[in-house]
């Protein structure tokens, strides 16, 4: 008895849970044969049938191209026009299609109170509608896909799900990928579906090293495309890493080594699949040959620019904004395995999009379990907490002390921390006990972004003049329009100091930004040094402050720091209301206090 097994193997991709391999197994079971000459004949017309019908499928594959990668299952309403022409011979003609929408962070829910369906519903069949599942289209994740309270809840397995059920083909880590712990990260990479890269992390378990790779090559319908990753060089300065991540700093060299493996692994397209801002993407095209396209994060900008590397070769480079508001493609065209030019367009997502009813039922009720937890505590106070209105645009609180020395002690490398007592909302005494979620969406109502500037004694000094200002003393003689806003009075951590409400105040016109008074209110000015001593503050030495972006842009009166060159600041992208609950949650039960470090005389 002869017995034959014959296996076909086929990509199967199941919502959210990425490719698998279905083997089909046939068992075909031969009775015995009796070798009589007739049979023998028999045996030989059949063996002849079976050459000649495997013949006829070898020819039907071949010319029809079967066999396409990972760029998706050809079973959408395709938009790519590329000429297939696979064989070793034949070297691609045509188009590959590269989709991106980066820093999403958990902005996955539905886009207003009213709306039925998801933001990552919309862009899911807006993806499949661009041409996601066709062979010749690539989806990429240039980071930060959860953010947050949400994404601490559920440790982003809500994001990276709908993203694999969204056909997601490679992805970069963010920065707010190491907002919590190293530990959350790897527990929602381990759950996608697509490779996560990153050639300038590596990790001391050895495991999880394994699973971020430097690079991936993707197979898009015989083309090799392949792609590295790289985060921001400083990553450092962002977020305090745990002691088991490794940052490599020098993404030049880092980018030379990646172009090199996958040229040597036969990849025909390099991107580079990035996290970090413009000038640090335009220094790795600049500086990095053979990178044909870079698809960029972590600016929260719409900008494409092309850049001449060294070799005189030209990169692409596109980022996408922020919060899944729109899509990007990005066409390369090949002429025989050359890449002969990019085309770039963008797709707004809105509410008048289709929705994918599939991804939209599975996120749906991770947002109704968490507005539903949003009264739960995450933590405790054995006092109350002051954030009336009055008491923070005046002088100091203990709200506002808790608030300003948790932003100075969880940001890196921050000497002093001030903060407009407008960002703090709530107008009340917050009784002792829980504090919930909901407390603390009512204390911070806007979307804060933690902000480092590089400071001079004297700027700061300025600074506090204008907060100072903030406070009327009749006859002081500065309208009202030409001092801070009360919203614009300062909380602090870092500092300390006198406000002598007799003295002359600061004084400006915003029309023509020119400062009538320097003001003289501030006095007795000192810094709190690390190991905790007070001493004053010296004018020309360069101090790390942290505000919100609100401020860094020049906000409620502070047209000083507007004027200070971006060079001079850095957008952590930290959130002020997650910085506050995450303390929260680590240090609970919380007992702030007043120490005095802003005293209000005259």
């Amino acid at each position: 008895m002869v017995l034959t097994r014959i296996t076909v193997s086929s990509g199967i991709r199941l919502p959210g849970l990425g490719y698998y391999r279905a083997e089909q197994q046939k068992l075909y079971r031969f009775g015995e044969i009796t070798m009589q000459r007739s049979s023998v004949i028999r045996l030989i017309q059949v063996i002849i049938l079976v050459a000649v019908m495997i013949a006829i499928i070898l020819l039907a594959i071949l010319s029809t191209g079967i066999g396409g990668g990972l760029g998706g299952m050809s079973t959408g309403d395709g938009t790519d026009a590329g000429q297939k022409n696979n064989s070793p011979d034949s070297p691609f003609s045509g188009t590959i299609r590269i989709l991106t929408t980066p820093d999403i962070h958990s902005h996955i829910g539905a886009m207003n109170d009213t709306d039925t369906g998801t933001r990552i519903g919309r862009i899911s069949a807006l993806a499949d509608r661009l041409g996601e599942e066709n062979d010749t289209t690539l989806y990429l994740f240039a980071g930060d896909l959860g953010e947050g309270s949400f994404y601490h809840m559920y440790s982003g397995i809500p994001e990276v799900t709908a993203y694999s059920m969204a056909g997601f083909d490679a992805a970069v880590p963010g920065n707010h990928a190491f907002d919590f712990s190293t530990g959350l990260f790897e527990e929602w990479a381990t759950n996608a579906s697509y490779p996560i890269i990153c050639a300038n992390l590596d990790f001391t378990d050895a495991t999880f090293n394994d699973t971020v790779k430097d690079y991936t090559i993707l197979d898009a319908d015989g083309v090799q495309v392949g792609i590295f990753g790289i985060i921001t060089p400083q990553l450092e300065k962002i977020v305090i890493l745990d002691d088991d991540v490794i940052l490599h700093e020098n993404t030049v060299e880092i980018g030379n080594a990646a172009v090199k493996s996958l040229k040597d692994e036969g990849a025909d397209i390099i991107i580079a699949l990035t996290h970090q801002d413009r000038d640090e993407d335009t220094l790795l095209a600049q500086s990095v040959p053979g990178i044909d396209l870079i698809i960029g994060g972590h600016d929260h900008l719409v900008w494409n620019e092309t850049v001449s590397s060294g070799d005189g070769s030209k990169t692409l480079i596109v980022h996408a904004g922020k919060y899944g508001e729109e899509i990007d493609t990005v066409d390369i065209t090949l002429e025989n395995g050359v890449v002969t030019g990019t085309t770039l367009q963008r797709y707004e997502i809105t509410e008048s999009l289709p929705d994918d009813a599939s991804i939209t039922s599975f996120v749906t009720p991770y947002y109704d379990r968490y507005t539903e937890s949003l009264s739960k505590g995450i933590g405790y106070t054995t006092v109350p907490l002051d954030v009336q209105k009055q008491t923070l645009r005046t002088g100091e609180t203990n709200a506002g002390d808790f608030i300003m020395d948790a932003v100075r002690g969880n940001v890196p490398g921050v000497d002093i921390a001030l903060l407009n007592s407008g960002s703090i909302r709530g107008d009340c005494i917050i009784p002792a006990g829980e504090i919930s979620y909901l407390t603390l969406n009512e204390m911070f109502p806007y979307e804060n972004l933690i902000v480092t500037v590089q400071m001079t004694g004297s700027e700061i000094k300025e600074t506090l003049e204008r907060s100072a200002s903030a406070l009327i003393v009749t006859g002081d003689g500065c309208p009202g329009d030409e001092r801070a806003p009360s919203g614009g009075f300062l909380q602090v951590s870092g500092v300390r100091f006198t406000i002598n409400t007799g003295a002359e105040t600061f004084c400006i016109d915003y029309d023509t930004d020119t400062v009538k008074s320097e003001g003289e209110r501030i006095e007795n000015l000192s810094v709190v040094t690390e190991s905790g001593s007070v001493v004053p503050i010296e004018m020309k030495k360069t101090y790390t402050v942290a505000v919100n972006d609100y401020m860094a842009g020049g906000g409620d009166g502070y047209t000083n720091l507007g004027a200070i060159p971006d060079a001079r600041k850095f957008n952590t992208e930290v959130n002020l209301m997650d910085l506050v609950a995450g303390d929260i949650e680590k240090n609970s039960p919380v007992s702030p206090g007043t120490d005095g470090r802003i005293a209000v005389v005259g």
